[in-house]
């Protein structure tokens, strides 16, 4: 076996010769170039627009739902103080009176079984 390597050379029937590039096929090329860093520059402003107009929408949405939580708070408490007054023993004893009935005033008397356990 021969170990020398042999280059190939270029035969008639399959000529190797870099091609070289037309001027229009490089003005082409450039402009293409600029094309696509166009595109992507655009891409990236619209992603940029979209995002501005998402982030000022979720900013409105939370200013709303704080207002609103406020305004659900204040309403709590009214409603607990309302229901802390309904619950006082003067109150249940004027809606009881119109009804017919009377607070006692007197305290409740204790009634125990003198029965033995042996008796019946």
């Amino acid at each position: 076996m021969n170990t020398e390597f042999e280059p190939l050379e270029p035969t008639e029937e399959s000529p190797i010769q870099p091609q070289q590039e037309t001027p229009e096929q490089q003005e082409s090329a450039g402009i293409w170039s600029w094309v696509k860093f166009g595109l992507v520059a655009f891409a990236l402003m619209l992603f940029y627009i979209y995002n501005q107009h998402h982030a000022n929408k979720a900013l409105r949405t939370k200013d709303k739902l704080i207002k609103e939580l406020k305004e659900l708070h204040s309403e709590k408490i009214s409603l607990e103080s309302q229901i802390t007054n309904a619950s006082k023993q003067s109150e249940i004893a004027k809606k009881v009176e119109a009804g017919g009935l009377k607070e006692l005033n007197v305290p409740p008397v204790k009634i125990e079984n003198h029965v033995k356990a042996g008796k019946r």
